[in-house]
């Protein structure tokens, strides 16, 4: 799996040079959406990754092909926010598999 952060304004470059196209899986985030994509070789899931209180980029996982991984991880993430175990109130709390280690 591939990971990395890219942010709002590159996000339509980078879903048009992957052939990107969104699944109609989505969790409503503070400042962007999570959803998925299905592109051309496998699929990304697409969190947003907080900033600050005014701006927050994306965190890209793309596997090729049937992609198990990131939908894994994407459906803890679904059963996180909707059991408020992940908090969406401007990054005071990133879900569990997305905080940074120091």
């Amino acid at each position: 799996m591939t990971s990395f952060f890219i942010d709002p304004k590159n996000m339509e470059k980078w879903m048009h040079q992957n052939g990107a196209s969104y699944t109609g899986t989505i969790v409503e985030g503070c400042l962007l959406d999570n959803f998925v994509l299905v592109c051309r070789r496998g699929f990304a899931a697409v969190y947003e990754h907080y900033l600050n209180c005014w701006s927050s980029n994306y965190l890209v996982e793309f596997e090729p092909g049937a992609a198990q991984n990131v939908w894994e991880r994407w459906y803890q993430f679904e059963a996180a926010a909707v059991s408020k175990e992940a908090i969406p109130v401007c990054g005071k709390k990133s879900p569990p598999q997305f905080q940074e280690s120091n």
